[in-house]
């Protein structure tokens, strides 16, 4: 019976506005029950932003997209197209995902992102540092999605990478981002991040949430940084 019903739930999946070098399927994530599939497509190229905006301008190569599937039974559709809210080319909003247990929040990284804003809900409109980084969350109310945060590092720097890496906790609650090109020298646990005397030395950053609300916790180097 088991193996009959995942057969039964075995689908095949194309974006909404499939085009060529997309990417559709560079990074996925599963929630816990099986029911909700985010999949990014990094080099997705629609000026849209935001949810469900419009897929057929490509005119922002890699810029990036998300995308949201939903099981009901047997039966998989797509719920949601989802875009940065600074949708930018080259971007690569949808490199990486992760979703919570109940695949209602999801983060999303992009890792191109260009904006020199720090912190939670900064500024995304000034793009002097090429590929700095960022990641964004987006929450799930019944059906419809919307974007929760965008989140930057507290030492945003040029080629950081931030956001090439991340992972969401089951909660939805804490979140790891990764940027393996920061290049402090700082050690151990919140050091200082001003001094960029190691070129791609990497570090690491937590976020929690408390009700709707997003801080950085934690700013993180390796022991022995090089």
């Amino acid at each position: 019976t088991k193996v009959a019903q995942m057969v039964d739930s075995i689908g095949y999946f194309k974006a909404s506005n499939t085009g060529t070098l997309d990417n559709f399927g560079f990074s996925v994530a599963l929630s816990s029950d099986g029911n909700t599939l985010a999949v990014g497509a990094m080099g997705e190229s629609s000026n849209a932003t935001g949810i469900n905006g419009d897929q057929t301008d490509n005119s922002l190569a890699g810029a990036g997209a998300a995308y949201v599937f939903t099981r009901t039974g047997t039966a998989w559709s797509q719920q949601a197209y989802l875009k940065a809210s600074n949708t930018g080319a080259s971007d690569r909003f949808g490199f990486e995902l992760s979703l919570s247990s109940d695949g209602n929040t999801l983060a999303v990284g992009a890792d191109g992102e260009d904006s020199n804003a720090t912190g939670i809900n900064g500024d995304q409109t000034d793009n002097s540092l090429a590929i700095a980084g960022a990641a964004y969350v987006f929450t799930r109310t019944g059906t419809a999605w919307s974007q929760q945060a965008y989140l930057k590092a507290s030492n945003t720097g040029t080629n950081d990478y931030f956001g090439l890496k991340l992972s969401l906790s089951s909660d939805g609650n804490t979140l790891a981002v990764g940027a393996m090109g920061e290049s402090s020298n700082a050690t151990g646990i919140n050091g200082d991040q001003t001094d960029n005397s190691l070129a791609g030395a990497g570090a690491a950053y937590v976020f929690t949430r408390t009700g709707t609300a997003w801080s950085q916790q934690a700013y993180l180097k390796a022991s022995n940084t090089g």
